[in-house]
């Protein structure tokens, strides 16, 4: 019972911090990686690591260089 409560936290936080990344890339797609992670209050190992899941996905991509590029949502998440 307390590892299904502890999965469906940890699950419940991580679809609410996918769904404000995606909400701070459309805002602003030239975020950094850093600035999210001050804006979530999470390290940058944790974006990061949220970012490739949402590649892999399919949801978005970056385009450009490190310095000039920004996001691109290509699709809608499901959760």
């Amino acid at each position: 019972v307390t590892q299904n409560v502890t999965q469906n936290v940890t699950q419940n936080v991580t679809e609410k911090r996918r769904s404000v990344l995606l909400e701070l890339i459309a805002n602003n797609p030239s975020i950094t990686t850093e600035q999210m992670a001050t804006q979530l209050g999470v390290t940058k190992r944790t974006i990061l690591r949220e970012i490739e899941k949402l590649r892999k996905d399919g949801v978005i991509k970056y385009i450009g260089s490190a310095k000039k590029g920004y996001w691109s949502l290509i699709a809608t998440s499901k959760n």
